[in-house]
């Protein structure tokens, strides 16, 4: 396994913070990262003699107070960040190790225990390897997922690995391939963990998952589908708003918004597709755009009238949606829905500000497209009421009563009665 395998051009974690508020994940408190947190003189003492490579000093430390392991200075650092900055020798970071200390923390800069010891130079690949041999990584429940997390310059730890040409540095080039196989390792049980959770609809423990790893939502996470799209489909209602909320937090816009890759539907239309409610009215509620463009032009009001969701449409238009928008072939969602014999959507758009009588692109209105799906007598009769005009006339010349007419040759082939309104 290489970093081929998990190489992506959207990061796996997120490269901003997500608000504690959101999820109350253990991060480095303001009293870690300023130094006032009052004295902890086991953890300073401890730290001072890991700088002095000090190792019956570091013992006695660990033995008379064993919470030292976990003291943080002004930067963040851990007794183990000191250790690897001090360039202590394996003996006293495995002594260290054995102590439960933590190479997933990170410090107030980003930077975990194993981005210090890939940064160093020259290298102490011993080191590295003791960290991924004996540490018990955890990091709020990250794990070796911190393998992958970036530092505030944006570097992960295995970046940090290689030197400016993308080579190994000068003694890692048989521990990095170690280090991303465990990252892969670690994806594949988040994969299969996150999954599950979705599976079940459990929204607790895919945003337990999904914060303690800082996973990034807008990363493809099976069939190139982010877990937004992924809950969707797998209707999971619940873990799909859970999602919107998390995505909403960070300002993640496009886990709202961008389409998926198979048939470029956006997660709104994908709510209304699959008569996900909740998800629908929390993506309108988060300022999703709702006249965003997907296959050949259709939109979320599209979708909404083809599958006669009344409710759908109206919230779609009392948040900005367009009555009249057009699809590429001009088509609106009032000659869609006439198509499909839904008067109450094309009288609520014609109330909304549609237009009953506007042509697509070839010339033909909702009249005609009604008479082109062989729309009962009743049903013209009404949309006709509701302002349908019986006197326009398409591109190519044809009127309404040529519509009605080849309609009717139509039902009377299939047995049905004939439209005589025209």
């Amino acid at each position: 396994m290489h970093a081929s395998r998990i190489t992506s051009q959207v990061p796996l974690f997120q490269s901003g913070p997500v608000p504690d508020t959101v999820h109350g994940a253990r991060r480095a408190t303001g009293d870690e990262c300023t130094g006032s947190a009052g004295p902890h003189h086991a953890g300073r003492e401890l730290a001072l003699a890991l700088r002095r490579h000090d190792g019956p000093a570091v013992r006695e430390w660990l033995q008379r107070e064993p919470a030292a392991i976990r003291w943080r200075d002004e930067q963040g650092n851990t007794p183990l960040h000191t250790a690897i900055q001090s360039r202590c020798e394996p003996a006293l970071i495995n002594t260290l190790l054995a102590h439960r200390a933590d190479p997933a923390i990170a410090n107030c800069d980003g930077d975990t225990c194993m981005h210090l010891a890939l940064g160093l130079r020259p290298t102490m690949p011993a080191v590295v390897q003791s960290l991924l041999d004996h540490g018990r990584w955890y990091g709020g429940g990250i794990g070796l997922g911190a393998l992958g997390k970036p530092n505030r310059h944006g570097r992960s730890a295995l970046e940090l690995g290689k030197d400016v040409g993308g080579a190994p540095a000068l003694g890692h080039a048989a521990i990095l391939p170690a280090l991303e196989d465990a990252l892969v390792d670690w994806m594949n049980g988040f994969r299969t963990s996150v999954l599950s959770g979705i599976e079940a609809d459990d929204a607790a423990a895919v945003r337990h998952l999904v914060t303690s790893a800082d996973w990034s939502l807008d990363m493809p996470i099976k069939d190139g589908l982010d877990l937004l799209q992924l809950a969707l489909r797998n209707k999971a209602p619940r873990v799909a708003c859970a999602l919107i909320d998390l995505a909403a937090a960070v300002d993640n816009r496009a886990v709202l918004e961008q389409a998926e890759p198979a048939m470029g539907m956006t997660p709104l239309m994908t709510a209304i597709a699959l008569g996900a409610d909740a998800p629908f009215a929390r993506l309108l509620l988060h300022g999703v755009p709702v006249d965003a463009p997907g296959p050949l032009g259709i939109t979320a009001l599209h979708l909404a009238a083809t599958l006669g969701q009344l409710r759908a449409v109206q919230q779609l238009v009392a948040y900005g949606a367009d009555p009249d928008v057009r699809d590429d072939a001009g088509t609106s969602p009032m000659m869609v829905a006439a198509s499909d014999g839904y008067l109450d959507i094309v009288k609520s758009l014609r109330d909304a500000g549609g237009n009953i009588n506007g042509r697509d692109t070839l010339g033909r209105t909702p009249l005609m497209y009604a008479h082109m799906s062989d729309q009962p007598p009743g049903f013209i009769f009404k949309i006709i009421v509701a302002g349908a005009r019986t006197d326009m006339v398409d591109g190519k010349g044809a009127t309404v009563r040529d519509y009605q007419l080849e309609s009717n040759m139509r039902r009377v082939a299939k047995g049905e009665s004939v439209c005589t309104i025209l």
